[in-house]
């Protein structure tokens, strides 16, 4: 499955996907600080911006890639693709709430607020995804295209 085309989702894998989650949203916290810390350096930015930048960034690559791909780089590698409830391509409306209420999921600490809601909802929906009508699922094996 290549990183750029937008790929067949597995309905009803939700419940299967959760650590998965956590690790591409791992990988891509990881992705966006080395690229916000080399644009903060490459700029001069005094070191309180890079936060802000990278918090900024973070925003900007999840609603890019989830509403063009359905997938972070992240999601890639660890085969989840993000879409609507009924199976259908997240869009860039569908990304950006999800990911602006990222904000509240992440609250108090750890993503203690989005764990509780994905463990606590039927279709492991944190409460960006109930937001957006989207779900998290495994993506299907190459070849297979939305």
């Amino acid at each position: 499955m290549a990183l750029f085309e937008r790929p067949k989702p597995q309905m009803g894998t939700q419940d299967e996907v959760v650590l998965r989650r956590v690790g591409a949203f791992v990988v891509d916290a990881i992705l966006v600080a080395v690229l916000g810390g080399l644009l903060a350096g490459a700029f001069g930015l005094p070191t309180e911006f890079g936060g802000g930048l990278t918090g900024l960034l973070l925003l900007i690559y999840f609603i890019v890639f989830e509403g063009t791909y359905g997938k972070t780089v992240g999601k890639h590698l660890l085969g989840l693709v993000v879409v609507t409830e009924r199976g259908e391509p997240c869009e860039y409306t569908d990304a950006a709430i999800r990911n602006v209420l990222r904000l509240v999921d992440v609250l108090p600490v750890f993503y203690i607020v989005g764990l509780v809601a994905i463990y606590l909802t039927d279709e492991q929906q944190r409460l960006g995804d109930l937001a957006a009508d989207t779900v998290v699922v495994r993506a299907a094996d190459r070849g297979e295209r939305l």
